[in-house]
């Protein structure tokens, strides 16, 4: 059972951006929102390379900040869509957001990052957008990059994308949560899940020529992610348990540009084989495995807010040395580009 994460692709609706002749007065509170809507001025009209952060689900806060420090969205570029979109064309929604920043802004995250866009990996194209400028006129997308979860919330990123691994991975011991009978949010092992991460392989070690084909990497993360289960959860008997080892592949689109690290988790199918069974508690104790689909899972975060950050378990074989819950490692100095399969 190959497992597959599907990365939500967001467009952020950044709230009507206050002026400097909207705010009256000179007390401590509109100097403060004074303050606030310069910051989110200065925000949406930064360059290339900028990197802004928010704390507030309305992302009303949004600032820029370096990028080395935590921030939620990269910017890559802007586009211009008043060819597509005239001046009384009404602001689109969400769903014609979504395909036209997908459209106008993967080629803009292309070009940034110098053709070394995973567009399978953590890293998902998204855009800035402000109903009120859009009334005005303004048909410019703000396009960035970020890291979404299933649900839409955001997780904090450390460093500019071109020095990080775009490999769509989680840290060992992370449970990732199930909506329906597909992958959630990820959440702490007690609660019910799809999936438990029980480690990380890098195919590049063991492919270090060429692009191994889906049958080769089937064959040797069979083999890998099978030896990491033991050490992960010593003692335990994982078939027994109703539970299977499964594994992501990696396109030759992400090979290509340097995205070779790879999961290896554990979950269990439905007996109709409809999708993934609810799992409620670690492999490395009590297993609940359920014969029936989860129910859908309404999200406690609004899309494009910070999301709620879940720690690996103490006690986990190979604790997290960061606390996002998509590990930042640094990029692949010179990946090899060869395209063999």
């Amino acid at each position: 059972m190959i497992g597959a994460f599907v990365g939500a692709v967001l467009t952020i609706t950044v709230t009507s951006v206050l002026t400097w002749d909207s705010i009256t007065g000179g007390g401590p509170t509109n100097r403060a929102q004074a303050a606030q809507a310069s910051a989110r001025a200065q925000a949406l009209a930064a360059p290339p390379g900028a990197c802004l952060q928010w704390t507030r689900a309305d992302r009303s806060d949004i600032h820029q900040v370096a990028c080395t420090e935590e921030h939620l969205f990269e910017m890559t570029g802007v586009v211009d869509v008043s060819g597509v979109h005239g001046k009384d064309a009404p602001f689109p929604s969400a769903e014609q957001r979504q395909q036209l920043q997908q459209d106008r802004c993967t080629p803009v995250a292309n070009q940034y990052l110098s053709g070394r866009f995973d567009p399978h990996g953590r890293f998902k194209v998204s855009s800035l957008t402000s109903e009120q400028e859009w009334r005005n006129g303004d048909r410019t997308l703000r396009c960035g990059l970020q890291v979404p979860t299933a649900s839409g919330a955001l997780y904090p990123v450390f460093g500019p994308v071109s020095k990080l691994d775009q490999s769509d991975v989680y840290e060992t011991g992370i449970c990732l949560g199930i909506n329906g009978r597909n992958v959630g949010d990820p959440v702490t092992c007690d609660q019910r899940h799809s999936y438990e991460i029980i480690g990380t392989v890098d195919l590049g070690a063991q492919f270090p020529k060429e692009f191994p084909d889906f049958a080769k990497q089937d064959e040797a993360l069979l083999n890998a992610c099978t030896a990491l289960a033991g050490p992960y959860a010593p003692g335990q008997d994982v078939k027994k348990k109703g539970l299977e080892i499964a594994w992501d592949n990696r396109a030759q689109e992400s090979w290509i540009v340097g995205s070779r690290r790879v999961n290896c988790k554990l979950g269990a199918p439905l007996p109709d084989k409809s999708g993934l069974a609810p799992v409620t508690g670690s492999v490395r104790g009590e297993v609940v495995v359920g014969k029936e689909p989860a129910p859908a899972v309404t999200a406690t975060v609004p899309p494009g807010a910070p999301a709620t950050t879940v720690q690996p378990p103490a006690d986990a074989p190979h604790p997290s040395e960061r606390p996002p819950a998509h590990a930042d490692q640094q990029a692949p100095s010179s990946p090899p580009t060869s395209q063999g399969g």
